[in-house]
């Protein structure tokens, strides 16, 4: 993180009152902090977005490392900039959806690291993207697999789109 002493300070203040005001532990939000870093947080950014980052943990049931690695690699592939609010609101959108889908926050997170690329250049933003992966999670496609089959459909209906234009001279 490329850190001085005080903010090491700071990092460690942060983690400790996490581990005492939260369900994870102070190495738990440690570890966090720590995958953070690796996706390009620095240490003030890091300490700011880490309680969204439990939020959406303890939504999702999941490993406080593994919930910190998906938020940051799936907003980084939607292209949405970290800060404590767009953590926040990814972390609700993905949590809504799970509520109200077939399917868990990681599912949820997985699809959108699947179809991110794809998903970042499309209009609509998260909550189209998680309520769509969210019908196809009803019907049994979860995960990675909902993300693939999500991008297929962009790319088929492009496809069809581009002849449609092609043939009536549209374009």
């Amino acid at each position: 993180m490329g850190t001085t002493v005080d903010q090491i300070d700071n990092l460690t203040k942060v983690a400790k009152e996490m581990g005492s005001t939260t369900a994870f532990t102070a190495t738990q939000a440690a570890d966090a902090l720590n995958y953070l870093a690796l996706a390009g947080y620095d240490a003030d950014k890091a300490a700011e977005v880490l309680p969204s980052v439990l939020n959406l943990a303890a939504a999702g049931g999941m490993d406080l490392a593994y919930a910190s690695d998906l938020v940051t690699d799936a907003m980084a592939s939607l292209n949405i900039e970290a800060n404590k609010q767009n953590v926040d609101d990814f972390g609700n959108k993905l949590a809504m959806a799970a509520s109200k889908a077939n399917a868990n926050v990681s599912q949820l997170g997985e699809a959108i690291l699947t179809v991110g690329g794809t998903a970042a250049n499309l209009k609509g933003g998260t909550t189209e993207l998680t309520t769509a992966l969210g019908l196809l999670a009803n019907v049994g496609i979860k995960g990675a697999e909902g993300g693939t089959h999500l991008t297929g459909f962009k790319n088929a209906l492009t496809k069809t789109f581009n002849d449609y234009a092609r043939v009536n001279k549209l374009v």
